[in-house]
């Protein structure tokens, strides 16, 4: 699940970037248009750090306690939304909004954007739910016993 929460939110951000971050013409602001690549792999190295202490254990809790998959894909698409706030307000939110207000950026991108990697991130899980339930016990079948 690493790897496509990786995957997932590292192109949510580029999208992010692409959609709001384009709009701002200052060179006072590093981002996909200045950085290039480094861009990306900051994002990315940013994005594997964060996922164990926040998207981990909400999977683990989410995966445990919550069977219905309509409901956690509603939880994982709000979850994602709200990320997207966040992402949001830490790319361009810095100096009293200067970013956001002189340039009209919209947030409700970041939460359209972050709400999709959200929603993918669900399918993702739920596809590993599901295969790790029909995959037979691995002792169970070179042993042949019964655990």
């Amino acid at each position: 699940m690493w790897c496509s929460f990786v995957v997932l939110f590292t192109i949510a951000t580029i999208g992010l970037e692409v959609f709001e971050g384009n709009k701002i013409t200052t060179t006072e602001y590093y981002g996909l248009r200045n950085l290039g690549s480094s861009f990306i792999l900051v994002i990315s190295l940013f994005v594997i750090a964060v996922y164990p202490v926040s998207f981990l254990p909400l999977t683990m809790i989410i995966t445990r306690f919550v069977n219905p998959f309509i409901a956690r894909v509603i939880i994982y698409t709000l979850l994602g939304g709200i990320s997207g706030i966040w992402v949001f307000h830490k790319l361009y939110g810095f100096a009293d909004k200067y970013y956001i207000n002189g340039y009209e950026l919209e947030r409700n991108n970041a939460i359209f954007i972050f709400g999709i990697a959200g929603l993918l991130y669900s399918l993702v899980d739920n596809h590993y739910k599901v295969n790790q339930l029909l995959k037979p016990n691995l002792l169970e079948k070179y042993t042949h016993k019964k655990f």
